[in-house]
């Protein structure tokens, strides 16, 4: 409808000391999130396939994630002969989930 691509959101991942978290899409985006004032915090640079999941580690200064199909189009659109599954390392930088303080209003 009105034009737009809409992706499902395939999974979320707390950081584990800031209570930030981030999100990962069939778009092959993720983002970092301030849930407490309901603000993007970064957005990062689009992957070629979909990205399923993604996990910081112990205390938040890596994220691992996951590239590969993620079924959100079904099996028409999935070939294993040419599927490829990635996982990678984000070094977290403590401005892209650090939470903002809110703004007067």
């Amino acid at each position: 409808e009105n034009g737009q691509d809409i992706y499902a959101v395939n999974h979320l991942s707390f950081h584990p000391t800031l209570g930030t978290f981030v999100s990962t899409g069939s778009d092959g985006t993720f983002n970092f999130w301030d849930k407490e004032n309901k603000q993007r915090l970064k957005a990062m640079q689009k992957m070629k396939a979909p990205i399923p999941c993604a996990e910081f580690n112990y205390d938040g200064s890596i994220l691992a994630y996951a590239v590969s199909y993620d079924w959100s189009k079904g099996a028409a659109h999935h070939n294993p002969q040419t599927a490829t599954n990635q996982i990678f390392l984000h070094a977290v930088q403590e401005a892209d989930v650090k939470p903002r303080r809110k703004s007067a209003r």
